[in-house]
């Protein structure tokens, strides 16, 4: 495209000095004026060194060209590995939460284990109490002597085999309320502890991908900025070495017939006009040639079983329309609808609700499905039918990512109709609809839910 403008800029000039030329010499001649002197006739070395530096330049263009496009390459996959990224710390949050509340049932357990201690202290405390109250002194003799009764004497041995026994359970019950106790307590700081390094993890692992994405941008743009200032001197190498074919070409005109050098250089324009023309026409076919055949997508099998319905669709493409215009925000949103994303985003203020892509679509088909907060997951978990394009329905779930296998899906939207999605794109974003093939450059398939 460059080479393109450059091609009809270096045209328009040389066929502008050479119309001025075949102005002024008619102008000369039909006055009678005296004979101009010759134009400057720039030398062979001078030509010759302006050739090679214009061609030592397109070559720095080319090849600067080549590694800008290989930045952008790289760039689109730590970007999409960024977003990856922000996928596992949305589930690691997920789980970190699922963690939580198990701790908070482990510490009802705990209360529960403590009140059965207290109460086994309790009846232990009591048992002893009563045994020392009542206790025989003088053993069975005593006891013959002072009773009143024999059936009190009785009594008192009956009363003291069941306090022997309650002693055994009283003592057996505290040991076990004790041990149901700490077991609890180390339940609830085991599982907060795994989630809490996993999540410490990912989130270590999201910035990394952040910094990553930040250098590769810093090197792309010092890229660009070379190529930029490579392509402004060539365009002036181009200009000189046009400015000396050109004082070259009206010394030679100058030395023929007027109005045979007019004649020619009006043919020559024509001919570089129509060749930019034919040039640019090529360059048109081309393209459409490229582009017009697609990407082929083998169809997918006719979904069977599964509890799909156009219906439960269409109602999960609504839910996710209400948030239309909500922030995006890094790992945000849940079945109930915008979260914080505990305050993971790299550009949003912390405390500012929204979606990321996941959240977003999770909470469209929560009525029907519990998804994991996590793109790579939600590919099977939501359903078998994968369709392919021409074949989507609203409610379909669309997937960006490494061609070929799941494993590196970075990206989730849901299908509203009409080539259309709904979609939480990026960081510093809001929830907004898109063309489903201009989400971004690697498509992977398709889920229909429930199916």
């Amino acid at each position: 495209m460059l080479r393109s403008r450059l091609a009809v800029r270096l045209i328009a000039t040389v066929a502008s000095l050479v119309t001025v030329a075949g102005i002024v010499a008619a102008v000369s001649s039909s006055t009678g004026a005296a004979v101009a002197a010759p134009p400057v006739n720039p030398s062979d070395g001078q030509i010759s060194a302006a050739q090679s530096e214009k061609a030592k330049l397109a070559d720095s263009v080319g090849r600067l060209s080549a590694q800008v496009a290989q930045m952008q390459s790289r760039l689109n996959l730590l970007k999409a590995q960024q977003e990856y990224a922000e996928q596992k710390l949305a589930y690691a949050l997920q789980k970190l939460a699922d963690a939580k509340d198990a701790a908070t049932a482990a510490k009802a357990k705990v209360q529960a284990a403590q009140q059965a201690v207290d109460e086994a202290q309790r009846e232990f405390d009591q048992y002893l109490q009563a045994t020392y109250i009542s206790g025989n002194v003088n053993g069975t003799t005593g006891a013959l002597l002072t009773a009143s009764d024999p059936n009190v004497l009785l009594q008192q041995s009956t009363l003291q085999t069941y306090q022997a026994s309650h002693q055994l359970d009283a003592i057996g019950a505290m040991q076990k309320a004790t041990v149901a106790k700490s077991n609890a307590e180390s339940e609830s700081r085991r599982a907060v502890q795994v989630q809490t390094d996993a999540t410490t993890a990912a989130a270590k692992a999201k910035d990394d991908a952040i910094a990553a994405v930040a250098a590769a941008k810093a090197q792309e743009a010092a890229l660009q900025g070379t190529l930029s200032q490579t392509q402004s001197s060539l365009q002036t190498a181009q200009l000189r070495l046009a400015t000396l074919n050109n004082q070259r070409k009206q010394f030679l005109a100058y030395q023929a017939e007027q109005a045979r050098i007019a004649e020619a250089a009006r043919q020559a324009r024509l001919r570089q006009e129509a060749a930019a023309r034919a040039a640019a026409l090529r360059q048109q076919q081309q393209q459409a040639s490229n582009g017009g055949g697609g990407v082929y997508y083998p169809p997918a099998p006719a979904p069977t079983g599964g509890s799909w319905t156009a219906a439960k669709g269409q109602t999960a493409v609504n839910r996710a329309m209400r948030w239309l215009g909500m922030p995006y925000i890094w790992a945000g949103g849940n079945a109930s609808g915008p979260t914080t994303g505990g305050c993971t985003d790299p550009i949003a203020a912390c405390g500012v609700v929204g979606f990321d892509c996941s959240g977003l679509v999770l909470n469209g088909w929560a009525p029907y499905i519990a998804l994991a907060h996590f793109a790579d997951t939600q590919y099977w978990q939501a359903g078998s039918y994968h369709p392919s394009p021409g074949q989507f329905l609203p409610g379909d779930l669309l997937f960006w990512g490494s061609p070929g296998a799941v494993g590196g899906l970075h990206h989730v939207a849901m299908y509203i109709g009409n080539g259309n999605v709904i979609q939480a794109p990026q960081s510093g974003d809001i929830v907004r609809i898109t063309p489903w093939d201009q989400v971004s450059y690697d498509y992977f398939g398709a889920t229909r839910p429930l199916t």
